[in-house]
């Protein structure tokens, strides 16, 4: 599909194909990948007539099939971590499959690796977007129920990336459900010299399987912009609750380029963020989510979806 200013169109990805949104005026683009979760493999946006790529994603398809980090992943319907694997729901126990073995536990959802059909794509005069759409029916006994996503990723003129996310409980009765992102933001600089802002002071404290303990701890360092150095981390916050957006900020002085990812906060918006250093230290994962870590066992953000009834936020990445 194509106007003047925008168009759609379909390449190879190794035995994938990837979908790309370009902004013919400015250069900017985005690539998503539908047959592996409708992975955002790409983002490339423009600050003072120079494009950037901004995301760390697979260089290639083999690397995508790995998916040793998760990069770019959607995490639905839980992101990060569930203890054991296990949780209870309406009086019954339940044992999703163990994907990190060292701490046995079950990471990062259902539907990272799934097929996502196209259902929608639209171009107007200031944007582009395509809707991408997954029935999950029952296919893993430690979550038997029933629910559509809809994934919808856009690029906009003058304002970046968004991803409009829908969940619907198809199921006839209710659901546990949370959704989270796992993109490594990058500029190319190592990130030990970038300067991170955070949104947030109140840091989830966790035990030695990196599992919430029920409390928080006042964390300050990141509250004004500040280098990140040597830093290893690999922690979660709770954000304000109230309507409105977090901005999470990394700026690369080098090249005057500040990352902004933004997030829907509010009632049933992304109410927590996970911050995780790539070892190469060459890029940093900046996660949005629903709800906090285990949270099928901590039930902290997670959203209970009624029969038919849905839920719906946004995030999204501009530069400026």
């Amino acid at each position: 599909i194509r106007d003047i200013m925008f168009e759609i169109i379909q390449e190879s990805f190794g035995e994938f194909k990837k979908i790309k949104i370009i902004n013919n005026r400015t250069n900017e683009f985005i690539s998503i990948i539908p047959k592996f979760g409708a992975n955002l493999n790409q983002i490339i946006l423009r600050k003072n007539m120079t494009t950037y790529s901004i995301i760390s994603g697979s260089k290639n398809y083999k690397e995508m099939i790995k998916n040793k980090w998760f990069k770019s992943a959607k995490l639905i319907p839980f992101p990060n971590r569930i203890n054991n694997g296990k949780y209870s729901w309406d009086n019954k126990s339940y044992q999703l499959q163990i994907n990190s073995i060292k701490q046995n536990q079950s990471i990062h959802g259902l539907l990272y690796n799934k097929e996502f059909e196209i259902s929608k794509t639209k171009i107007s005069e200031n944007m582009a977007s395509v809707e991408f759409e997954h029935y999950y029916n029952k296919e893993e006994a430690g979550f038997p129920f029933c629910f559509k996503t809809l994934i919808k990723h856009a690029l906009i003129d003058n304002k970046g990336y968004k991803c409009t996310t829908t969940i619907k409980n198809m199921d006839t009765k209710r659901i546990p459900i949370g959704d989270g992102w796992h993109p490594y933001l990058k500029t190319n600089e190592k990130i030990n010299n970038i300067l991170l802002k955070i949104p947030s002071t109140k840091m989830i404290q966790t035990d030695e399987k990196m599992i919430p303990t029920g409390h928080t701890k006042l964390f300050q360092k990141f509250l004004n912009p500040s280098k990140i150095r040597e830093e290893k981390l690999d922690i979660g916050f709770a954000l304000e609750k109230k309507e409105g957006i977090a901005i999470t900020e990394l700026y690369d002085p080098q090249r005057d380029l500040r990352i902004v990812l933004w997030q829907e906060t509010g009632k049933r918006k992304y109410n927590y963020l996970q911050i995780f250093t790539h070892p190469s230290r060459m890029s940093i994962a900046i996660e949005p989510m629903t709800c906090n870590i285990d949270a099928f066992n901590n039930k902290e953000g997670l959203i209970t979806l009624k029969s038919d009834e849905s839920f719906k936020a946004c995030y999204g990445i501009r530069l400026k």
